[in-house]
Parts: structure tokens; C-alpha cells; sequence
């Protein structure tokens, strides 16, 4: 974890995110620029810090209706059609942080429209719908379900400088909702546990082994079920994609305590 070094006095420090929107706007600016990973600056050579805008521009905060919640975006191309980071972050009811959305993106790769069904009409998040060739696309070019580019590998900077807001904004506990396999897995990478669905992950885990009943249902009969699949962690989260539970993926809640790593594993050894 990594914690903000800000001229914030003490007295004048937020609580939570609607203290932090509530700070003056240089004030809250150092606190945004301090969520932008250094790393993401020099892959595409941003400046060191904002302006923060909240209409357009390269660095945007987002004041959404909820006031407990803040999103921000970077846009480091002007014509790319997608941010290359954004963060979501939201109070909980009990006074903890939740990072409801996190995406990194690598703008300059290709984009994968897996969130538009083939007329080119939004998808919605939990729907039923899909863009089967898209995916298909997308799963020849190793990326993982909900992907819409290829990643920047830096999602453990990211980790940090979020937990260490958290810090920074007086909460003690962080809580994130996987939206798919492959993200409950890398969540575990980075020292988060369960506070609910560790025993669906278990389960998927020994399902997928040998002789398992998921691991049976990997037989080739479509793209997403392919034999190889069942023993990668991307595999799974495509065939979990294709309904191979033989129901819909109900995201896990999972939370780490701010300055602290858990060691769950429920993939072990597990590869991408």
C-alpha cells in the first residue's frame, strides 16, 4: 500500500468519499492525482498532475447523483473512444470504501465491441445478451470476459494507491464485487478474501478438476467449453461466461482490511 503524502492538515482531512468531495478544489484535485498510478502516467506520458475537469478533458471527475460516490476517467488519446482508466468509488452504509469500478485500458490496442450486440446497441451489464463474435475475438486475443481492449498489467499500482486513499480518507476496511471469475481470482492475488461466495469459489475450483462435473461439460461442444479452458483461470471465467454452472455467475462480495493481505487461494497454482 502505498499512502498519500498530502499538505492536508490534519484538522482539515476528509472522511470518506463525500469528504473528499466536499474538499475545496485544489484540495481534492491531490487527491485524484494521487490515484493515477505513476506507471499509467509514463505509459502514455500524461503530466504529473490534473487539471481535473468535470466535463471533458484529459483528467475527469465524475460527481455522480449518490454523493457517498466519485468517479474519475483519464483520457489520454482525445479521439479514443475509451478512458484508459477509471475508478468508482463509493461509502458503504458502515463507514468502509468500496471500489465499485475499476478498469485499465490500453487505448492504443484493439477494441473488442463485446459490450454491443451486433446491431452496435449498448449491452447491459448482467444481461443476457451477447455479441458471440466479438467474444470469440476477444477470447483469440487472450482477453478475459467484460475486456472491450487489452489491459496495461498494472493493476497492482492501482491496488495500492486505492487502498492508500482509503487510508488517507479514514476508512478501515476495503470492499470490491468481482463481475467475473478472473477478477475474484486476481482480487486473491492481491490480498482480498470473501465475505460472501468463498465456498461457490471452492466449488468451481474442484468442479473444474479432474473428474469433476464442470470439467465434463468441457467437451468441445462450443468455443467457450474447450477441454484446455478448464485448467486456466481465463478458460473458466469464459465458460462460467457461457453459463457452463448452468446458471448465471453471482459475483462473490470481497473486502481486504486497509494495510493488511489475506492469503486466500482458491485457485492454487493457478495460470492465465
Amino acid at each position: 500500500m502505498i499512502r498519500p503524502d498530502l499538505p492536508i492538515r490534519e484538522g482539515e482531512r476528509p472522511h470518506g468519499v463525500r469528504g473528499l468531495r466536499g474538499l475545496a478544489g485544489a484540495a481534492r484535485s491531490l487527491c485524484l492525482d494521487f490515484l493515477v498510478p505513476p506507471e499509467l502516467r509514463a505509459h502514455y506520458g500524461l503530466p504529473p498532475v490534473g487539471p481535473w475537469g468535470s466535463e471533458s478533458g484529459m483528467f475527469r471527475w465524475v460527481p455522480l447523483p449518490n454523493p457517498r460516490s466519485l468517479r474519475i476517467e483519464v483520457w489520454p488519446r482525445a479521439s479514443a473512444e475509451d478512458p484508459a482508466l477509471v475508478v468508482e468509488l463509493a461509502d458503504t452504509y458502515l463507514g468502509h470504501l468500496e471500489a465499485s469500478w475499476i478498469v485499465l485500458n490500453d487505448v492504443d490496442g484493439p477494441r473488442f465491441h463485446v459490450v454491443r450486440d451486433p446491431k452496435g446497441n449498448p449491452i447491459a451489464l448482467g444481461s443476457l445478451d451477447r455479441n458471440l463474435g466479438e467474444e470469440l475475438r476477444a477470447l483469440a486475443a487472450g482477453l478475459a470476459p467484460n475486456q472491450v481492449r487489452p489491459g496495461l498489467r498494472q493493476f497492482g499500482p492501482l491496488i495500492g494507491r486505492i487502498e492508500g486513499l482509503a487510508a488517507f480518507l479514514g476508512a478501515e476496511t476495503l470492499y470490491v464485487s468481482p463481475l467475473a471469475y478472473h477478477n475474484a481470482i486476481k482480487y486473491e492475488k492481491y490480498g482480498f478474501t470473501y465475505a460472501s461466495g468463498e465456498e461457490e469459489l471452492e466449488w468451481i475450483h474442484r468442479e473444474f478438476g479432474r473428474a469433476g462435473v464442470l470439467r465434463r461439460r468441457m467437451d468441445g461442444s462450443r468455443p467457450f467449453r474447450m477441454p484446455w479452458m478448464a485448467g486456466t483461470v481465463r478458460g473458466r471465467s469464459w465458460a462460467i461466461r457461457d453459463e457452463v454452472l448452468g446458471r448465471r455467475w453471482v459475483a462473490p462480495q470481497m473486502f481486504k482490511f486497509v494495510g493488511k493481505s489475506f492469503s486466500t487461494c482458491t485457485f492454487p497454482r493457478a495460470t492465465w
